[in-house]
């Protein structure tokens, strides 16, 4: 059993969360995500400052990447970006007994209003200037759909492509590869979004990924 499993851990996170955005202020959110399962991830949120309620999806595909591990460390005071206003966050990872990642604490502040008025308030606002170069742009997903859309969209920018339409037989294969690679298909409902999305059938989306698995690229 995780520390994530046992509700005296969840209950100390949880209070921990509340001090953290009782300092801060209403600009401020925390989250706490449960790795294991990634279409739920969220598991306590504290503040709002994203729009997301307890049981929303993992922020992002790096959140269930086969690259995390023990050594991975934590990202703190980086920047990401909802829209026009951008925050300050850090995300500092959970361990179980055994040392694998279990989950994250995320926190996010919304200084937009305070940069607006630093000449005022210039002591709340310190912390704003040293940063990391880490730029994370509108990757706060509500619900699947949110997510694979997302996905998808980062896809299109990397390459070039204006939209789904101009996607050929051989892109959305690359395409189906990604999400493959980054397992986004590990969270269920993942694959009728796709086809959704790609205006195809899930039969499609399903022989995309057999070609991928018997080496048609």
């Amino acid at each position: 059993m995780s520390h994530l499993d046992q509700p005296w851990f969840l209950d100390l996170l949880e209070r921990l969360a509340e001090g953290i955005v009782a300092v801060v202020g209403p600009h401020c959110e925390v989250v706490v995500h449960d790795l294991s399962d990634p279409e739920h991830s969220a598991v306590i949120i504290v503040g709002n400052v994203t729009g997301r309620k307890p049981g929303a999806p993992v922020p992002d595909l790096s959140f269930i990447s086969g690259e995390l591990d023990c050594d991975t460390p934590d990202q703190l005071n980086y920047r990401a970006r909802i829209g026009s206003h951008y925050l300050q966050s850090s995300t500092v990872w959970i361990h179980d007994p055994e040392g694998s990642l279990c989950g994250a604490v995320c926190i996010n502040v919304d200084y937009s209003s305070l940069v607006q008025a630093r000449d005022l308030i210039n002591g709340l606002t310190s912390s704003t200037q040293s940063v990391s170069d880490l730029v994370v742009t509108d990757t706060f997903a509500r619900d699947v759909g949110d997510l694979i859309k997302l996905s998808i969209g980062e896809f299109l920018r990397q390459e070039g492509l204006q939209g789904i339409e101009e996607m050929s037989y051989e892109t959305k294969l690359r395409l189906i590869k990604v999400l493959e690679e980054r397992g986004l298909f590990r969270v269920r409902g993942a694959v009728n979004q796709v086809a959704e999305q790609l205006g195809v059938s899930r039969a499609s989306v399903y022989n995309y990924r057999s070609s991928l698995k018997n080496g048609v690229e």
